[in-house]
């Protein structure tokens, strides 16, 4: 009898890991290569067929221009760092085309590599460009695996002059992401005196904390938008969100927070709060671009960020109605901070 219970527990057991190997694979190539064909549809439009002469130089384009929707900074900047990781070990040129919905020049500039490409130069003519594209969904270690060895493999085999990679593929995170972004940028001269103004306002030892609610409040307009919760549920997301900050204060009372999030409601909120600082400016996703956009519009973007890595300790609230935002987690990154979800 016992050796009949241990075949079946075997036998259930293959099957469960047989389901969940299969699962795996779904979420890897059906579900992220339908999101890719349909980046790669968008980016196909703006080619033509051209007659030049190809040559052997082999250049890998980063685009971020308008032409599909790269996401937020989060996910744009996990693309551009992982494709660059790829270029570095196969020794190809990395340019970055980051025209939409700013020049990113206005922000960040090159470091230790020129990454600049101007617009004129990036070739939207086949067979003379190829596309890569990969849109993901989760972020796990075997997703990790597979988009690595997709893009790896496709810049490998291209025998086109540029190659124009669209992806927020994010396996620069298990690789030194820390020196990925200072090899590619540091603040424009524009940038860093704000971030140094923000570095005397908040000093050398404070901690950040930030929420993203999408639509959860109403209040925001994002790429992701859903319904907002009913009025009494969007109370007690606040209310439970205030606990949550004010334990967080119990835990470090010499300390100031910095507070970041896409929702005004809650940034109102924690603004009562003496312990609290929140950076002036307006909220808005990068693929929501208003037509009136100008410099100070996205300044915020990139002081929150830069913040967010200077602070001792990073901190992220989550819960079923918020999203678990790659924001402050990526900025944690960039200064190996200490990182920490808070679940509830």
């Amino acid at each position: 009898m016992g050796n009949v219970l241990v075949r079946t527990h075997h036998f259930i057991m293959r099957n469960v890991q047989r389901t969940l190997l299969a699962n795996r694979y779904y979420n890897w190539y059906v579900f992220s290569r339908k999101l890719s064909r349909r980046w790669e549809d968008e980016l196909s439009v703006h080619y033509a067929q051209g007659n030049r002469t190809m040559d052997d130089r082999k250049t890998v384009v980063f685009l971020c221009n308008g032409f599909v929707e790269n996401g937020g900074w989060a996910d744009r900047l996990k693309g551009i760092l992982s494709t660059y990781l790829v270029c570095k070990e196969q020794s190809i040129p990395f340019r970055l085309l980051f025209t939409y919905p700013f020049n990113l020049t206005d922000y960040l500039v090159p470091n230790a590599y020129d990454w600049r490409i101007f617009p004129e130069d990036v070739i939207f003519e086949q067979p003379y460009s190829d596309i890569l594209t990969l849109e993901i969904g989760e972020e796990s270690d075997y997703q990790a695996r597979k988009q690595y060895e997709l893009i790896s493999e496709q810049i490998a085999r291209s025998e086109a002059c540029q190659i124009h990679v669209c992806t927020n593929a994010h396996f620069c995170y298990r690789a030194d992401f820390a020196a990925l972004f200072n090899e590619l940028f540091r603040p424009s001269e524009h940038l860093l005196p704000s971030i140094e103004r923000l570095k005397d306002v908040l000093g050398d030892d404070y901690i950040s904390l930030s929420g993203r609610f999408i639509n959860s409040l109403g209040d925001f307009v994002d790429t992701q938008q859903g319904e907002p919760l009913p009025a009494n549920l969007k109370q007690q997301l606040i209310d439970a969100c205030l606990d949550q900050l004010e334990r967080l204060h119990s835990k470090h009372p010499n300390k100031r927070i910095l507070i970041n999030s896409d929702s005004i409601t809650f940034l109102s909120a924690v603004q009562e709060l003496d312990y609290t600082y929140v950076i002036p400016g307006k909220v808005l996703h990068l693929d929501t671009a208003p037509a009136d956009a100008n410099y100070q519009l996205y300044e915020k973007t990139f002081l929150d960020y830069f913040m967010i890595a200077n602070a001792s300790a990073v901190y992220r609230l989550e819960t079923q109605w918020m999203h678990s935002s790659g924001f402050p987690y990526s900025a944690a990154k960039i200064y190996d901070k200490p990182f920490h979800s808070i679940k509830f």
